[in-house]
Order: C-alpha cells, then structure tokens, then sequence
C-alpha cells in the first residue's frame, strides 16, 4: 500500500508484472552508480572493481541456482534471455532440418520469437495445446519431440494464470525419446517463489530476470548448461565470453545478484503470506461477484504462490481496470486492447476458456507488501464497480451463454 500525491491510498496488487526494488537491492547498487562506474573492459583500477563486482555477482547467483560460474550469460532480461536460448539454439545447430516444440500458453517473448524463426524457415514449430487449468502434459511433449528436434521450451509457471508445469518430469520424457535435444523453461515468473535448482530440474537453458523479484529492471540471466552450442545474437564485443556483446550494466548485476539472495532468504515468509491472500481472494470473489470464477489450479502445489485470476462474465477485463485504478486499485488483465477491440488472452483461449468470458479476465499479484486489508478493500469495491458497468453494457445476463458453466461459480 501507498499513498499517491493527492493523499489517496493506493494499493498495488500487480507483482507478477513487476515488484518493487528491496532497498538493500538499491543499497548494493549504488556504488556501481556513483563512485564504480567505469567499463568494466578497461585496466585501469577503478574499472578493475567494477569487473570484480560483476564476477562476484556471477559466481552469487551461479551458487544459488546449482550451476558454474561460466553457464551464467547476463542480459537485460526476460525477453532478450528468452530471444538469445530460441534463436542462439537454432543458429548453433549443425542439423538441416529444425524443429522446435512449445506450449500453447507461453509468454510472448517466446511465442513471438518462434513465429519470427518459422516466417524465416528456420525451424518447423509444433505448438502442443494444455489442459484447462493451464498445465502441459509431460506426454504430450514426449509424443510431440522428433529425431529432428532441436529445442523444446515449457515455461516454468505460467504469468496470467500462476500455473506450474512439472519441468523435471518434461526433461525426462525429453531425455527419454531424443538425448540429442535441448531444453529451456522460462523461469520469470517461478524463481522467486519456486527457485529454480538447475539440476534438479534437469534443464540446458533457463532464463530468469531481475524486476520480478524485487530486483532493478534491465537485469537478466540465461543459465547455459556447459556444453550446449549457442550461437551469439547480439554481437560486437567479447563480453559473457562473446555470447551477449555489449558493456556491462554493473549496477544492475549487482542489483540481480542481491535480490536473487534476498528472494531465497525470505522465500519461505514470502509464500506463507502470499498464498493466505491468495487463498482468502480465491475462494470469496466468486461467492461475491455473480458469473464469476476463478482460472488455472486451486492447489497450492499446483499454482504460484500470491496469484489469484479470475474471469467475470458479461463486462470487459480493461473497463473493471480502469474503474479499479480510479479506486485506487493496480492490477492488470489477460485481454489486451489492440485497434480499439479487446483481444482475449491467448493463455485463457489456450485453455479452452471461451472467447467472450475470456475477455473478462483479471488478474491479482500479492507481494511483500499486502495485507488482509487489501483483499477485504478489493472485495468491497469490485463487486461494486462490476455490476455498475454490467448495467451500462448492452450484453444479456440474464442467462449464461454455451459453455460458460464449467468455468463459472468455482
């Protein structure tokens, strides 16, 4: 909770999106921005500091994911990591014919990427579709690999529905049909909550960012087993022994080191107090909001701890947004506005969500921050403001639409 410049108390419930930074994360990152701020690729002692701290950072963050210091590329974040494992992959192979095996619910750093590398022929691409809590199936990735596959890439946890997908179990179906492919997990949204142990999960590639757990934005990581070609995407320089060019932000790799360490310090306080507001919203926002009902698992083993989504049907996702914000609420939906249209989100049609209730999609993040408070305030204003803007709508309430059930009332 905050308080904005006019006095109005603002809650924030929208941590999958970004968090925001720990002091002692911008504590460690000052000196990197005011007296160590020379290249690290210079000689001179003050750059030689700043070269120390990056490889410090390295060998931190190295520890605490199980890997070595050389498996360890630092990036901007997500989305270049995610960019850099698909197409570094792909222009390391020495096969002619390429294929590529994803999920239908990924984040668009990675769909978006494989469309781009198949328009280019560069790689076949098999989508595999989940089932309807979001959760791809160990088997049908197995069924889907070839002798011809390259790369499979199964995110560790979903971003709009808090869904986790068993990736130890995937990299073994992987390893059993084809020991030649490689395997990568967006690991974004898990590695604050889930941690991400590289050997345990038994991945060649994984990539992870900063912002998400209460680290500087612009910081990113993409763990590289030792041993798998990859091919630089960004050239120019010899930094990250030539496989990411470009002088090093220092401050920011301090800033992802430190909240690395602080996320697993505080991990075990953190999912205790997220999943109680998880778990309080979960089971009273579709006893409060009529054609309600909440997306992706209800098992806490099965869903990232302090995401709670939820579809309400027969009102926009982006109008309940924008009178929550007006309220003093910061939260975010699955639809995205596009041409002046909302487009319902690819995760919720994945699923098997149908395209009209989808586009009421919402989505509600705690973090450190939040309160009991917080979740009774929101229970007390949406259902308020949805069924204000359900009188305003044109659309027809008075009976559910074919295939609303099964996703209603839960």
């Amino acid at each position: 909770m905050t308080i904005s410049r006019d006095g109005q108390r603002r809650i924030y419930i929208d941590h999958a999106a970004t968090t925001p930074p720990d002091p002692l994360v911008i504590e460690a990152m000052l000196p990197y921005l005011t007296q160590y701020w020379q290249n690290p690729s210079s000689i001179y002692v003050e750059a030689q500091a700043t070269r120390q701290a990056i490889d410090q950072s390295r060998n931190k963050i190295a520890d605490l994911i199980g890997a070595q210091p050389s498996e360890i590329i630092f990036t901007s974040g997500g989305t270049e990591s995610n960019t850099l494992a698909l197409r570094g992959v792909i222009a390391a192979s020495q096969l002619s014919d390429k294929h590529i095996v994803s999920s239908a619910t990924e984040h668009h750093a990675i769909l978006d990427t494989l469309e781009q590398i198949e328009l280019e022929n560069l790689a076949n691409i098999s989508i595999i579709e989940v089932d309807k809590l979001g959760q791809v199936n160990p088997g049908e990735v197995k069924k889907a690999i070839t002798n011809d596959t390259v790369l499979v890439t199964i995110m560790h946890a979903n971003n709009e529905v808090g869904t986790i997908n068993d990736i130890a179990q995937i990299a073994h179906e992987i390893r059993e049909v084809n020991p030649n492919t490689l395997f990568h997990t967006d690991a974004v949204q898990s590695m604050a909550h889930l941690g991400a142990n590289t050997k345990e999960l038994d991945v060649d590639l994984l990539t992870f960012t900063g912002h998400k757990m209460y680290g500087p934005r612009g910081a990113g990581c993409l763990y590289v087993r030792n041993g798998t070609p990859l091919q630089a995407q960004i050239v120019g320089g010899g930094q990250e022994e030539r496989r990411r060019a470009g002088t090093e932000d220092t401050a920011a790799i301090v800033g992802l080191a430190k909240a690395l360490e602080l996320t697993i310090d505080r991990r075990e306080s953190d999912i205790a107090h997220e999943q109680k507001l998880q778990n309080l919203l979960l089971s009273k926002l579709p006893m409060y909001i009529p054609f309600s009902g909440a997306t992706g698992p209800l098992n806490n083993s099965e869903r990232l701890p302090g995401h709670a989504s939820f579809v309400i049907g027969f009102v926009e996702g982006e109008s309940i947004l924008v009178a929550l914000d007006l309220a003093g609420f910061a939260a975010s939906s699955g639809s995205a506005c596009t041409t002046g249209s909302i487009e319902p989100s690819h995760v919720l049609l994945g699923m098997g969500i149908p395209e009209d209730l989808a586009r009421g999609s919402l989505r509600f993040s705690f973090g450190r921050n939040n309160s009991e408070e917080d979740v009774n305030d929101l229970l007390e204003i949406l259902p308020v403001i949805v069924q204000k803007l359900r009188s305003l709508s044109p659309l027809n309430n008075s009976s559910l639409p074919h295939g609303w059930e099964e996703w209603l009332g839960n």
